[in-house]
């Protein structure tokens, strides 16, 4: 029987666009408008302080992500919390959201200070400084291919990992994404820790998809952040920092579309394979049609 998640995103349409408001408006409109206006609008300002503004104005923005996520982890009541977790133990999407961030800081840091060592105008330093992004994709994409790797060979966790004790086998990336994005930034909170981890389980189907996926997003960032990388070392100088902040979004977005109709169509049939094979249940769950008010990553996401 298919365990029914509670979390739905018909009511949640609004919360969702603020969030991609604040995560792409920063890296696109601030951090371009920033560096571009400056740079080009403001050919007498020192050109160390043009590169350091616009990220510095994009860590403030990450900063305040930081403090609002860790505070909804940390307050005295368990809701979002990893499942049996201490009061002050993050889930595991932001210890990887520590890592990216120090790589990519050092990445900026190390190019800042580096100043204009090639006597080429800056040039190499606006290159550098439009990695994050690709940085940010062979990270991700690294440790989903660590955890597919692990999964596949059955490797059992030394220590408590998230929701998942000691012992339990590791598990392809995307379901340590889906469960703490959910849980903390869509407010699915506990309860829906506990159905996931329960739906995963209990569904060959599920773990199916969700192993699927882990590939797919793999290989996809590993080709967009090469990608992307060959771009911003040989474009004209003046369109590089553009390609290496903005290029990615709209790519990752036909990704996540994608993944959208995958999914209906994986729990479709995952849903087609439960009720045959349990044809002497309630009628009423035969048959039934579902729209978008059904739960997130149900038969009917």
């Amino acid at each position: 029987m298919v365990v029914e998640l509670p979390y739905s995103l018909h009511t949640r349409y609004r919360s969702i666009a603020t969030a991609w408001i604040v995560i792409i408006i920063p890296p696109i409109f601030l951090n371009l408008g920033l560096f571009y206006g400056l740079w080009y609008g403001r050919p007498q300002m020192d050109r160390i302080a043009v590169l350091t503004i616009p990220t510095a104005v994009l860590g403030v923005f990450t900063i305040i992500a930081i403090i609002e996520r860790i505070w909804k982890l940390i307050r005295s009541s368990p809701e979002f919390r990893p499942l049996k977790s201490p009061r002050y133990g993050l889930d595991i999407f932001q210890w990887g959201y520590f890592g990216a961030l120090i790589i990519i800081s050092s990445l900026i840091s190390s190019t800042l200070l580096r100043d204009d060592s090639d006597h080429d105008g800056h040039e190499f330093q606006i290159r550098l400084c439009s990695m994050p992004a690709p940085v940010l994709m062979y990270f991700l994409a690294t440790l989903t291919a660590l955890s597919l790797v692990l999964n596949l060979l059955s490797v059992k966790l030394p220590f408590r990992f998230g929701s998942m004790n000691a012992g339990a086998v590791v598990r392809p990336a995307i379901y340590y994404i889906v469960e703490d994005v959910v849980a903390v930034d869509g407010n699915g909170g506990v309860e829906y820790r506990e159905a996931f981890g329960a739906r995963y389980e209990s569904g060959v189907a599920f773990r199916r998809m969700i192993r699927t996926l882990s590939v797919v997003w793999c290989l996809a960032f590993y080709a967009l952040a090469a990608w992307f990388t060959v771009l911003v070392f040989t474009l004209p100088v003046v369109a590089v920092y553009a390609v290496g902040w903005a290029g990615p979004f709209p790519l990752a977005g036909l990704l996540a579309v994608w993944t959208i109709y995958y999914v209906k169509s994986a729990l479709r049939e995952e849903r087609k394979l439960d009720v045959d094979g349990t044809s002497g249940a309630s009628n009423g769950r035969n048959g039934r049609n579902e729209d978008e008010r059904t739960p997130l990553l149900s038969n009917g996401v």
